[in-house]
């Protein structure tokens, strides 16, 4: 990674991808083609946010109740006959019951049970999805290496590859469906059941399809096999090809490039919330939140400038390019007026859940960074006068060596910019562009 990208705040990649931060190295031992753009997506969820998971747990609820009704002490036993032992909530930690005769409590126990397998197949917990893609020169690579890459994941991995015979236990039903999918050469059973990695080879493409369910607590993790065997259909259609595609803002063949589409990270957390339940926590209601001025960050470290240099191009929302059509090319000192806009406060989520934007240092410090950069530049004046020079719609700065203590918030965020602030004199320059839509900037040494 080029120093200068080092700890940007933006979700990273997981390690079941055995990519390592889509590190050169990494990638050339999954057998992507050298020199060439490998790429890592979050695609978007594919369920619909409004629907949580409450009705699963309302229905194992109730289901444990008429299965007592109808069979007593023994239900549990019964439903263990029928292998659904943990779809009973109060069957999931209770001590095996000896001497239960469950022949004649089968079918009462089994239509019990029928609103939960219902609620099982339309129940969609949120899984997130990440892809990495790119040219092959090397087929079936991954296949040789996989004992190798495994040992990358601390998850934990198992790895089944084309040809191979899938165990019946757990999600084997759905493994070894998609090992039977076109174009799929191995598919690996990540985290104890809660992730899988898919491997295609199609044609001279080497995809990389990763699930991860959110956020699953402990007396619902039994249930995850039943919502995979249940949801093959549902795996397959989140390989499919994207029905649309999307411009990159910066050419990936130029430098490392870093995207992120802001409304794409809140419709993942609305998913996310939705799936509350099945973490063991009440779902929260959406927070409130300022009226951003951020939609789209995009960074490139172009090659050829060791890692130095950084171009950043900030996309706005209707109320921020509102805000930067009131920049104007008056001179911006001595006063920095200009620049004036309210400082915001943003609540702390609710609960724990694995968000990718609520709560993260990228919505604190880049989604509603705008914010808090007259503070900044005031900042920057008062410790080195002189430093800043232009207009408010394309100003620079130019900032003598300083590890940045008291102008950015401490932390891990930023570290490369950090350090080469530190180490050298850095130029900063931004201006306004596409009619006050879009903020252009480049950060490099003097």
């Amino acid at each position: 990674m080029p120093p200068v990208m080092l700890d940007l705040p933006a979700p990273e990649p997981p390690s079941g991808l055995y990519a390592r931060l889509l590190d050169p190295m990494a990638l050339d031992d999954l057998g992507f083609q050298r020199d060439a753009v490998a790429c890592a997506m979050l695609l978007p969820p594919d369920n619909d946010a409004s629907v949580s998971t409450e009705a699963l747990v309302t229905a194992r609820r109730e289901a444990s109740r008429a299965a007592i009704e109808a069979s007593g002490m023994c239900a549990c036993e019964a439903a263990a006959a029928l292998d659904a032992r943990v779809l009973l909530p109060q069957c999931v930690d209770k001590a095996t019951r000896p001497g239960c005769n469950v022949d004649d409590q089968l079918a009462a126990v089994e239509a019990a049970l029928e609103p939960v397998y219902a609620a099982l197949g339309t129940t969609q917990p949120p899984i997130v999805h990440w892809r990495l893609v790119g040219k092959t020169d090397r087929p079936r690579w991954f296949a040789r290496q996989q004992a190798m890459l495994a040992e990358r994941h601390d998850g934990g991995s198992t790895i089944y590859l084309e040809g191979q015979a899938v165990p019946s236990r757990g999600n084997g039903p759905l493994l070894k469906a998609l090992l039977e999918s076109e174009d799929v050469v191995a598919v690996a059973r990540q985290n104890s059941g809660q992730a899988i990695l898919v491997v295609r080879e199609i044609g001279k493409t080497l995809v990389l399809d990763h699930f991860q369910y959110a956020a699953v607590g402990k007396s619902y993790a039994p249930l995850l096999p039943y919502f995979d065997n249940a949801s093959v259909g549902r795996y397959r259609a989140m390989l499919a090809k994207p029905s649309e595609t999307r411009k990159l803002r910066f050419e990936p063949g130029k430098g490392n490039v870093v995207e992120v589409d802001v409304t794409h990270l809140a419709a993942v957390d609305a998913a996310i919330r939705g799936g509350a339940s099945l973490s063991g926590v009440r779902p929260e209601s959406a927070r409130e939140l300022p009226e951003r001025r951020v939609e789209l960050i995009a960074a490139q470290a172009p090659f050829g400038q060791q890692g130095q240099r950084l171009d950043v191009r900030v996309e706005l929302t209707s109320t921020g390019a509102q805000w930067a059509s009131l920049l104007t090319s008056d001179d911006l000192m001595p006063g920095l007026d200009g620049l004036s806009l309210e400082p915001v406060e943003l609540s702390d989520p609710d609960t724990t859940l694995p968000y990718v934007l609520a709560g993260t240092a990228f919505e604190r410090s880049v989604v509603y960074g705008l914010e808090q950069v007259p503070a900044f530049m005031t900042e920057i004046d008062t410790r080195f006068p002189g430093a800043i020079k232009g207009t408010a719609n394309a100003w620079e700065f130019v900032m003598p060596p300083s590890d940045l203590e008291g102008l950015i918030a401490p932390g891990t965020a930023f570290k490369g910019l950090r350090s080469a602030f530190a180490e050298r004199q850095y130029t900063v320059e931004l201006t306004t562009a596409d009619e006050g839509q879009v903020l252009l900037s480049t950060i490099q040494p003097q």
